[in-house]
């Protein structure tokens, strides 16, 4: 038999053309098929053309039109194919080198490091829901209005958790270890730098949580499971029905741990993992973006403002103006000798701007410091700082700047109220968001039953706070002992406390007369509305509507001396 030729699939196409194919034929067919399908899968990965990215993935089950399952597409659809590296690649401006040199800029460090400051003020265990803090409390329904005391079983296991975190997990007194201040302060200054934070979550044999670390969160990136290769690979890995997600690199590859030598791979569960500037950019891969990315102009004009003006002092020449030499007949001895005293004393900081003087020679000084350079540079520079801060959301006075025209850049509303901004539209997400990281992946992992809070985030200044209570309390939304007990911490006793309200305590005499005296008690209404102890005025007869002068007369007569 003769080779048989080769299937023209214009001329027959379908199933029913495979029926000629021989047994030997439909082997060799059925052997080729995959590598053939995994050939052109990964030509459309490579294509420029997003519909044939889009195709491919349908095949490799990224995206499927089947019904319960999302078909959107999350990552950049020119990035499908893969970069070969195992990772995807942050989309953003900056790269995360880049943005940690960046956090290290004075005025980027001040800014986070206040911030940092501000959150440790939270972290420390406190039963007060008005005061700075963390509690560990037990889920509640939105909709269970009652609070009931915490039971026995209940107080120890919030203590068994607060000990947990304060330690970071379960560990040796001598470890070499973060307490939750150091790693709290850790995963904040990533996430106000890089819009990142990780931590590795460890377990023991049994599954249950055994300690956290923090770790460098620029060093980890989303793994790449739609790339037919690194997908391949990947399903080595796959536990639980789980394929890791994240991985951690260095120099643009994938780190392998010296001990296992097998890649650092985390699954869901091993990496808490945190974004504040989400994005539905699917430009960005998944990835956030950080204030210094919005702030990169800025910056580079702060850095450019601080290099021009150290070099000014440094390796500039600039003075506060200059000398003419009036002699037209001028040796050039003395020339050279003004020369050289001039170089040598305007060269360097200590004798920056200084102005030499030479001795029998007709000079002429020309004054350059009239320029407004000196507060055009001053406006620039405040309008950088107040730039980056609005950024941050944190006011300025918080790091220490004051400006003489406060009123006119910031308004009338005064200093009280930048900061009571800064505290609501700059620290209080924040602590919400380490809350939901904290909740998730360490609190919850412990009980599930259980949460993370921070308290005294409501909080509002002392002042405003009692005149918002007197209001409540005048208007009979909350009763004395309420308020007693709010500023207390304690039930009021009503033989020992003492209570300085003249309307608490003329209703309390008025409520020992009725117990003594029965319902006729002085200055009560009887059922017509008219005091019990006040007889009937005997110059009421006289008064006459006519007459409001005499009216008037006969009513004060009645107050004054009819009783």
């Amino acid at each position: 038999m003769g080779k048989r030729k080769r299937i023209n699939t214009k001329e027959k196409s379908g199933f029913n053309s495979l029926t000629d194919l021989s047994l030997d034929e439909l082997n060799r067919l059925q052997k080729s098929i995959p590598y053939a399908f995994q050939s052109k899968i990964q030509a459309s990965l490579n294509s420029n053309n997003p519909e044939e990215i889009m195709k491919a993935n349908l095949y490799l089950g990224e995206i499927t039109p089947n019904s319960g399952r999302i078909q959107s597409v999350f990552f950049d659809p020119n990035d499908l194919s893969g970069n070969g590296k195992g990772f995807k690649d942050s989309k953003g401006i900056l790269s995360f080198e880049i943005l940690r040199r960046m956090g290290n800029i004075h005025i980027i460090r001040s800014i986070v490091n206040t911030r940092i400051e501000q959150i440790q003020n939270f972290l420390h265990f406190s039963e007060d829901d008005q005061k700075e803090g963390f509690t560990i409390r037990k889920k509640t329904s939105l909709f269970k209005e009652s609070k009931k005391e915490i039971s026995s079983a209940e107080k120890k296991k919030i203590e068994e958790i607060v000990e947990f975190l304060m330690n970071s997990g379960f560990n040796e007194k001598w470890d070499n270890i973060d307490d939750f201040q150091t790693f709290v302060r850790k995963i904040a200054f990533d996430s106000l730098t890089l819009d990142q934070l990780a931590f590795e979550v460890v377990r023991d044999k049994g599954w249950n949580i055994k300690k956290y670390r923090a770790v460098d969160a620029s060093l980890i990136r989303f793994l790449d499971s739609v790339d037919p290769k690194q997908r391949e690979q990947l399903e080595d890995y796959r536990f639980k029905g789980y394929l890791p997600r994240f991985c951690m690199t260095w120099d643009d590859q994938i780190l392998i741990n010296p001990t296992t030598k097998e890649p650092i791979l985390y699954y869901p569960w091993e990496l808490g993992f945190g974004i504040r500037n989400k994005s539905s950019d699917i430009r960005k891969n998944g990835y956030g973006t950080s204030e210094l990315e919005i702030l990169v102009d800025l910056i580079t004009g702060v850095l450019w403002s601080i290099q021009y003006n150290m070099n000014n002092f440094s390796i500039g020449s600039t003075p506060k103006g200059f000398i003419n030499v009036k002699n037209a007949n001028i040796s050039d001895s003395n020339m050279n000798e003004f020369r050289q005293a001039w170089s040598q004393m305007m060269a360097g900081v200590r004798n920056a701007k200084r102005t030499p003087v030479i001795n029998g020679i007709d000079l002429e000084w020309i004054d350059l410091d009239k320029s407004n350079r000196e507060m055009e540079y001053q406006e620039w520079a405040q309008f950088l700082v107040i730039m980056v801060c609005s950024v941050y959301r944190i006011d300025p006075s918080e790091l220490g700047f004051s400006f003489k025209n406060q009123a006119q850049i910031f308004g009338q509303d005064g200093q009280k109220a930048r900061l009571q901004h800064s505290r609501e539209k700059g620290l209080k997400p924040i602590l919400i968001f380490l809350e939901n990281i904290i909740t998730k992946y360490i609190v919850s992992e412990i009980d599930e039953d259980y949460e993370f809070v921070f308290t005294g985030i409501e909080v509002e200044d002392e002042e405003t706070q009692v005149n918002l209570d007197k209001i409540k309390l005048e208007s009979g939304m909350v009763s004395m002992q309420d308020i007693f007990k709010k500023y207390s911490g304690r039930e009021f006793d009503s033989e020992n406390d003492i209570i300085l309200n003249q309307v608490y305590q003329q209703a309390q005499a008025s409520k020992q007369q009725q117990e003594m005296f029965g319902s006729s008690v002085p200055g009560e209404m009887d059922e017509e509305g008219v005091p019990q102890d006040e007889s009937e005025n005997p110059f009421d007869k006289y008064k006459s509507i006519d007459n409001p002068i005499m009216t008037a007369a006969f009513d004060y007569i009645g107050k004054n001396f009819g009783k």
